[in-house]
């Protein structure tokens, strides 16, 4: 869908699929910029260890260290923080 060119910090190309996504909410545009922003050496250098809310809840619960560099457990947390449900 998206992905930050690591030589160029402050880019990240999208794709026709990110204009289709909702603006807000889970699996949001705001939540894949926060996941590919998330990236860049200067915001935090995550990683994609898991995708998708159950993975990533999976991975919180059996390897939390992992989980705070995961690039989707950001975009989760900033979606849907205050909590939705």
């Amino acid at each position: 869908m998206s992905h930050p060119d690591p030589d160029n910090f402050g880019t990240i190309y999208l794709c026709g699929a990110f204009f289709k996504s909702p603006l807000v909410g889970t699996d949001s545009m705001t939540g894949t910029l926060i996941h590919e922003a998330s990236h860049f050496d200067k915001n935090g250098g995550t990683r994609d260890y898991a995708y998708g809310q159950a993975d990533c809840k999976d991975l919180a619960e059996s390897e939390p260290e992992t989980a705070i560099v995961n690039a989707d457990s950001h975009e989760y947390f900033a979606e849907n923080s205050p909590s939705l449900s």
